[in-house]
């Protein structure tokens, strides 16, 4: 019979600690806050972004805005504006994924959230679709929203503010 005497010291006590909580974090990693989170308004309204992405390429360029994204999950800011008065505007969006869940909502400066257009793969966009926001003086923000996002493809046409 052998006997082994193990002896852990305050080193190894730290390190086997420290390798758990890795583990941990690492097994923690994942998109279920996102499919948790879609309904969320409190959520959603906050200044702050929670998102995942893969492969993502995004321009704005003279009132034209596009966004392609292999994989998408949470949520992100994709256009910001502080009016001096309210007003209504015309935005033509396209919006098409290949699979998940994904919406568009403004979020005025009280923290108001409101859809706009929600996609999913049987409901993409062929073409332009015009939808008219009302956006109140002071901050007002457009946000991407979404879960199992694959191959979102999107493109907003601003009217003049």
């Amino acid at each position: 019979m052998i006997k082994l005497k193990i002896q852990i010291t305050p080193v190894r006590l730290r390190r086997g600690v420290l390798t758990c909580l890795l583990c941990l974090l690492l097994t923690g990693c994942g998109n279920e806050f996102a499919r948790r989170e879609y309904d969320s308004n409190e959520k959603i309204a906050q200044i702050e972004d929670h998102y995942a992405k893969e492969v993502s390429v995004a321009n704005s360029i003279n009132g034209e805005y596009s966004l392609t994204v292999s994989k998408f999950d949470g949520r992100q800011t994709i256009w910001t504006e502080t009016l001096e008065e309210n007003q209504n505007m015309d935005i033509d969006f396209s919006f098409s994924i290949s699979n998940g869940l994904a919406k568009i909502v403004h979020i005025d400066g009280d923290g108001n959230v409101t859809t706009v257009l929600e996609c999913s793969p049987d409901t993409s966009t062929d073409g332009f679709v015009t939808k008219t926001i009302s956006f109140k003086s002071g901050q007002n923000r457009l946000k991407i929203v979404g879960y199992d996002c694959k191959n979102i493809d999107l493109k907003m046409l601003f009217e003049e503010l």
